[in-house]
């Protein structure tokens, strides 16, 4: 009996002590970011029977258990994880949405307004050089508008894919850090402070991409992303890749083709093409999807729009990509092909092939399944792709709009002086190929026409009229020849070095575009108001800014001279701003005025940052609520430790005073004998 009230009075000393040393490790630990709170936990020794009566034996420390409310985790994770998604994107719409501020005094839009305003001007008054000098200031602070706007998006564009790649590195030193965690727990799963450890990683995880956890009987954890690829199993890890633009092929077993898909151009979309009918390259047709499969590009009819392709002479361009084919035998029908024109983020299998998880929404704003959808690696691809590079190509289809209408009017006008010689500012790759396709930035907008020059002597009479026939099928070496034949020395057309058209009159001539039905001067930029093909290069032509007689203002009349105080191009390009046009191509393409287009992007960019704004703040309430939740639980609070510490010290000094009050009954025992 001694005996046993000797160990049941050392046994209540040891589970005072064990208790002591873990409230106080929790006291110490108090102000540790994710530490979580440990509890020992008791169960009851076995009894004995003493004088027929069933005594107890005391109680031992079976274990020491973490707080950790995994269900409360769970929830939190997801939370965060959203929280996470729309910070990242809100930061960068922020900056996007300063950028695009307008007031009543500054802005793009009243840049624009303001260039429509100075060709008001100058066309009420055609010689005012005062109208002409205010003009040239408007359109170069339009012009200055534009490709600022254009810089700082393209470098916000840069920002996000560095961070990207920053955080895919961490993310993969996290996943690798927690296979690690995983092993040396698997040796020691009673080590509570590695297990804490580990769940601050996984929480650092969740916040760059959304996770799910399973745990595992052996103490392990498998990390699954929310979409439910592997990212750890066991020690086992799976790594993220941000890979460059690629295209990836999936061809069925019908399939006899080989050769490859080649794509020239960018876009923020991701392309999906299906084959429906089999063939060779040109025959076998396809269609294409913007959202993975979800729909399929439409025409105005409804019906799914289906293309054909093989080499770069018969491409098919499609939302700005160029796409062809060069390869032998025949696609069969389900043949597919990914085109990524962008970087994107990729899990790595086991076998080192990648599989595509970019985020991706379909047209009703909804995460296509198998994409990313949760933490900052999300939220920065979804504001570079879904706001901040549309928002870029909106741009520069605004400008590359302005830039054609201006000039096609422009170059079929004349100013306050004629021409001695003009130098195109648009080159061709090929002079000899059709101008149609010979590289030209506004090639494919030449049609068959006719332009008219009208050529004056030294004493600025008529001297020769010239209509030249403009067939887009012929070269601009064809173009040279008819205009030399037909102006007999008086104009003379050549083709720089640079591959540019110049026309040059003879010594004491001069020459006027009488008129353009072909488009041709536009796309060759010859006599035009606008350099440039978008927003990132757009400027005034340096013939005009140089001399501003050359704005031009009027037309050559019927009788080949021009009136002074004509204003028809100027009253034209002023016109422009109440005049509905159709700018961009493809599902992209708006039809409206060119101050609406711009209020239009404006709201979109607007837009875009009130809902990131709007998403966070429901997505912090929401974080906040279970990170409380499962802090009230796991997070050490020291006025209950200390209330622990007096309670352990107490139980600590009642053993004691046992074991005390057993020696003191041995002793009058001995004492006894």
């Amino acid at each position: 009996m001694i005996n046993a009230l000797y160990n049941l009075g050392l046994n209540a000393l040891r589970n005072a002590q064990v208790s002591l040393a873990n409230t106080s490790n929790n006291v110490a630990n108090a102000d540790t970011s994710g530490y979580q709170r440990t509890e020992t936990n008791y169960s009851s020794s076995s009894s004995i029977t003493i004088y027929g009566l069933t005594v107890g034996t005391g109680a031992e420390v079976t274990s020491i258990e973490s707080q950790w409310d995994k269900f409360v985790e769970a929830q939190y994770l997801d939370a965060s994880a959203d929280l996470n998604r729309e910070n990242a994107a809100l930061e960068y719409l922020s900056q996007l949405d300063s950028l695009f501020y307008q007031d009543e005094d500054d802005g793009l839009a009243v840049s624009l307004d303001d260039f429509w305003a100075s060709w008001s001007e100058l066309a009420a008054d055609p010689t005012s050089t005062s109208a002409r000098e205010a003009l040239l200031g408007d359109a170069e602070s339009l012009a200055y508008s534009l490709s600022t706007l254009s810089s700082e998006l393209e470098t916000t564009v840069e920002s996000i894919d560095s961070e990207i790649q920053s955080q895919v590195d961490e993310a993969n030193d996290l996943i690798d850090q927690i296979a690690a965690a995983n092993q040396y727990i698997a040796a020691n799963p009673d080590d509570n402070q590695a297990i804490s450890e580990r769940g601050e990683l996984v929480r650092e995880l969740n916040a760059l991409i959304g996770v799910d956890v399973i745990e595992q009987e052996n103490g392990q954890i498998t990390i699954l992303t929310e979409e439910g690829y592997n990212l750890v199993d066991g020690n086992t890890s799976h790594h993220l890749v941000y890979s460059e633009a690629r295209v990836t092929e999936s061809l069925t077993r019908d399939s006899s083709y080989e050769g490859e898909l080649q794509y020239s151009g960018d876009s923020s979309e991701e392309f999906l093409l299906e084959f429906v009918s089999s063939g060779q390259d040109g025959t076998a047709q396809f269609k294409v999807s913007l959202d993975g499969g979800a729909t399929w590009l439409t025409g105005d009819d409804g019906n799914t729009l289906l293309y054909t392709a093989d080499g770069s002479a018969n491409s098919v361009t499609i939302e700005g990509v160029e796409i062809s084919f060069n390869g032998t035998g025949e696609h069969a029908v389900g043949d597919r092909y990914t085109i990524m024109p962008k970087s994107g983020l990729y899990w790595e299998k086991g076998d080192g092939s990648l599989v595509n998880i970019t985020p991706l929404i379909n047209e009703s704003g909804v995460n296509m399944d198998g994409r990313t959808s949760g933490g900052s690696l999300a939220g920065l691809f979804m504001a570079r792709d879904d706001v901040v590079v549309p928002a870029l190509d909106e741009l520069d289809d605004l400008a590359e709009s302005l830039i054609w209408e201006v000039n096609s009017l422009h170059s079929q006008g004349a100013g306050l002086e004629a021409h001695s010689a003009i130098v195109g500012s648009y080159s061709v790759d090929d002079q000899t190929a059709a101008l149609s396709n010979c590289g030209l930035t506004f090639g494919g907008m030449i049609q068959a026409g006719t332009l008219e020059l009208v050529v004056y002597d030294t004493d600025g009479a008529v001297s020769t009229t010239a209509d030249i026939a403009v067939d887009p099928s012929e070269s601009l070496d064809d173009l040279v020849a008819d205009i030399n034949t037909a102006c007999g020395g008086e104009l003379t057309a050549s083709v720089d070095g640079e591959g540019r058209l110049v026309l040059s009159a003879a010594t004491g001539q001069s020459f006027e575009i009488a008129g353009d039905s072909s488009s041709l001067l536009a796309a060759l930029g010859l006599n035009t108001f606008f350099d440039g093909a978008d927003a990132g290069d757009i400027s005034v032509c340096s013939y005009a800014a140089g001399d501003t007689s050359h704005i031009n203002s009027g037309v050559v009349g019927d009788d080949g001279l021009v009136t002074s105080g004509s204003n028809s191009t100027a009253s034209s390009i002023a016109e422009l701003a109440e005049q509905e046009v159709t700018i961009g191509t493809g599902s992209s393409a708006a039809s409206g005025t060119y101050g609406e287009y711009v209020g239009a992007l404006v709201s979109f960019v607007g837009a875009s940052a009130s809902s990131a704004e709007s998403k966070a703040g429901y997505a912090e309430t929401s974080a906040q609520y279970y990170y409380n939740q499962q802090a009230s639980a796991s997070e050490v609070n020291v006025d209950e430790e200390l209330v622990n510490l007096t309670k352990y010290q107490q139980s600590y000094q009642a053993a004691a005073k046992m074991i005390e009050v057993t020696r003191t009954m041995m002793d009058t025992l001995l004492d006894m004998v």
